[in-house]
């Protein structure tokens, strides 16, 4: 049996929130919050973008995003999958994440699944957990993106 995209992402999903559950739960100066937000980003042409989160509470600030591997096929020949490395600059430190994504060629949809990565962020995010989930179209063939962001945060206020 040859595993498929969804079944690979929702186990990265399942993976990823054992593990930011029971590290909130073991340090309780944590405080975990469910965040959502509005991103649009441009991109730089070089396999990168930038951009702006907003209406996100303490995740507002600015993004980039460099992609890490090639757009790779899937079964299905209009999606692809694809990975890369996520940080938002805020005024309370940096959060960095992976980020695992599909792509749907045909109509410009995409979906990302974020790990915060807790070792990388900086300030109030320094060993900050959680998860991303972002949720976005292109209409210009990839020149700009928006999405919609919803996380849940655990880290130090």
């Amino acid at each position: 049996m040859h595993p498929t995209i969804g079944n690979l992402v929702a186990l990265l999903v399942v993976t990823s929130t054992l593990g930011w559950s029971q590290r909130a739960i073991a340090d309780d100066r944590l405080k975990c919050k469910e965040v959502s937000g509005e991103l649009s980003v441009a991109s730089n042409g070089d396999g990168s973008t930038h951009g702006t989160l907003k209406h996100a509470g303490k995740l507002n600030g600015t993004t980039r995003a460099v992609f890490t591997s090639a757009l790779t096929p899937t079964p299905n020949p209009n999606a692809f999958s694809y990975t890369g490395e996520f940080s938002i600059a805020t005024n309370r430190g940096v959060l960095k994440s992976h980020n695992v994504g599909l792509f749907l060629v045909a109509n410009g949809l995409f979906s990302e699944v974020a790990v915060i990565d807790s070792s990388n962020s900086t300030g109030n995010f320094l060993n900050a957990t959680g998860v991303l989930y972002i949720n976005g179209k292109t209409s210009d063939g990839g020149a700009t993106f928006k999405a919609d962001v919803l996380a849940e945060v655990c880290a130090v206020d």
